[in-house]
């Protein structure tokens, strides 16, 4: 019994001793570790840095001379508590250089504190820089080690001046603000796209494919940029509006479309996620909503002649019924079948304009390329071959939400 006991007691002195070892070897370990790290050698304090939050530029056609707005954020005013007083977001710096290689520069030249313009949100560029070309730009902007793909391109047909000193209403920052514009209007309208990015005009820069980027406007006959804007209630004037798209080829602008055309366009190209329709059903208006539509596509030939085949499906919400009409079954197919044949009518109408502006919006110029066959080799000889493509259009759509009442009310005659 005394010989177990002592044995116990032996074992439970090794383990201590081994477990006393492990721990002095992790504490060695420790402290080499901690010998190794160099500390906050390069740490910058946020009151050393100029935070850039959304860009305005424009370039000279004839002089190729910059003109660049940097919006600042003035974090103390981001921050404030109400009752604070009203102070500004932002400050705008306009700089000016002969190329856009000596803009940094000529900004530290008038920032006193270090340009860090890791979160910007947005770049705005007038419409003639766009059509001259961005180039100059991308290639200056993908040579930096700390560029963002994400950032969101927008052009705009309003003075950049104005666009630059515009306070908009709810968000404080205007670079968030049309960031967050193109992301809530893609999910809403289906009208502007979230591939409106940096990488997403760069992927295109070697094919034929064409990119489309949102126009943002400015309402109202002038900029409100005194700090008491966040006084006034009237939130449409001087706010900021996105109203179509600009086409680029490569890198150059080529033309515009309405912001109704750009709904028909994603929803070509498979990026729509919503697409608001009204159609006149027994003489009243119906306003309907297609919701999470799916698009099939495929390219034949027939007779030696491309066509390009799209076939959509979707559900349907219908969001105002101004019918006096009851919602029978045979009205909701009524309903259906218009909204199928004016879809159809509207995605033909737009593609045929596409084809006579020359615009390749969907890659049909590539697809052709790489079909093989020898129906295909007298397509293949013809040159822009791409613009003879014929579409034949397909849309089935089923409403699956009436909202809460089934009839509307008629009141008393």
């Amino acid at each position: 019994m005394d010989e177990n006991l002592s044995s116990i007691e032996s074992n439970k002195e090794k383990t201590k001793v081994k477990l006393m070892n492990v721990f002095k070897r992790k504490i060695m370990m420790i402290v080499v570790s901690l010998c190794c790290l160099t500390g906050c050698w390069d740490k910058v304090e946020i009151n050393e840095l100029a935070i850039g939050e959304m860009i305005g530029t424009d370039m000279d056609p004839e002089t190729g001379a910059q003109t660049v707005y940097y919006q600042i954020v003035n974090p103390e005013a981001v921050t404030a508590q109400k009752g604070g007083g009203i102070k500004s977001p932002v400050y705008t710096y306009t700089i000016e250089a002969p190329s856009i290689g000596e803009l940094g520069l000529k900004v530290a030249n008038i920032l006193p504190r270090k340009l860090f313009p890791d979160h910007y949100q947005s770049i705005i560029f007038t419409e003639r820089y766009a059509r001259q070309g961005l180039l100059p730009f991308i290639n200056f902007y993908e040579r930096q080690y700390n560029r963002r793909s994400d950032l969101y391109l927008l052009i705009t047909d309003s003075p950049l001046t104005d666009m630059m000193m515009t306070y908009p209403p709810l968000d404080r920052l205007p670079g968030h603000a049309l960031r967050a514009l193109i992301e809530n209007q893609s999910e809403s309208s289906g009208t502007v796209s979230k591939k409106s990015r940096v990488k997403d005009l760069v992927e295109n820069m070697e094919s034929s494919i064409l990119t489309v980027l949102p126009i943002v406007s400015l309402n109202g006959s002038k900029p409100l940029s005194t700090s008491d804007r966040y006084e006034q209630i009237n939130a449409n004037e001087g706010n900021f509006r996105l109203s179509g798209g600009a086409v680029f080829k490569q890198d150059r602008m080529i033309g515009k479309m309405k912001l109704k055309q750009m709904a028909y366009y994603l929803l070509l190209k498979g990026q729509s996620k919503v697409l608001f329709e009204r159609l006149t059903v027994n003489g009243r208006n119906v306003d309907l909503q297609a919701t999470q539509p799916k698009v099939h596509k495929r390219l034949y030939i027939i007779s030696g002649v491309p066509v390009w085949k799209v076939d959509i499906t979707t559900r349907l919400v219908i969001i105002n019924n101004e019918q006096q009409n009851k919602l029978t079954t045979e009205n909701l197919t009524r309903i259906q079948e218009a909204f199928n044949l004016k879809i159809e009518e509207k995605i033909t109408e737009f593609y045929q304009n596409t084809i006579r502006n020359q615009w390749d919006l969907f890659g049909l110029e590539d697809k052709i390329k790489y079909q093989r066959g020898k129906k295909w080799e007298g397509v293949h000889q013809q040159k822009n071959s791409w613009n003879q493509t014929e579409i034949q259009i397909s849309v089935k759509s089923k409403i699956n939400d009436i909202g809460e009442i089934i009839n509307p009310y008629k009141g008393v005659k």
